[in-house]
């Protein structure tokens, strides 16, 4: 086979954090379900939201998770069908709707912090395993994107170059 340009350099970045995060999330899965959780990965988050901080709105949900209302809406679907959390009216605001954990919901929360530590052992050990802290490095990654858009970084390079250029 013909190896691809770019893709054994950091131009694939985006590329190899998509695959890292399918095996990452199709092995979460198989770890919850080996400890007896219900939920699939992409639903802890939300699960451990809502035990920590109580009935939410979508809104503040997906916000605090960084994640697009439609996208927060739509783990949520699975989570109501699944008798996890029920969507009620605020009783302080009628045009808000609240979210929050059901008792079987509250109850897949407590098995959700005994699994925790485990999940995070097990994180550590990779770390250690490949000599880096990949959960810092994706913080401080994010905070850096944030601060300066990749376009934002690629048009400096336009300009340095350009600048190269002209001094000669």
């Amino acid at each position: 086979m013909t190896e691809i340009p770019f893709f054994g350099s950091r131009a694939a970045f985006a590329l190899r954090v998509r695959q890292a995060s399918t095996a990452l999330y199709e092995q979460m899965d198989e770890c919850l379900q080996g400890h007896g959780l219900l939920l699939p990965a992409y639903a802890t988050s939300l699960v451990q939201t809502l035990y920590h901080g109580g009935p939410q709105s979508v809104s503040a949900l997906a916000e605090s998770l960084g994640l697009s209302h439609q996208l927060a809406s739509q783990r949520l679907r699975w989570l109501v069908r699944e008798g996890l959390v029920e969507i009620g009216d605020d009783p302080d605001d009628r045009r808000r709707r609240l979210v929050s954990l059901t008792p079987a919901g509250q109850a897949e929360g407590d098995k959700l912090q005994a699994f925790l530590p485990r999940l995070e052992q097990a994180y550590c050990d990779l770390f250690d395993e490949i000599g880096m802290d990949l959960h810092q490095g994706m913080v401080d990654a994010r905070a850096a994107l944030l601060a300066s858009p990749l376009l934002a970084r690629m048009q400096a390079e336009t300009d340095t170059q350009t600048l190269s250029r002209s001094a000669e």
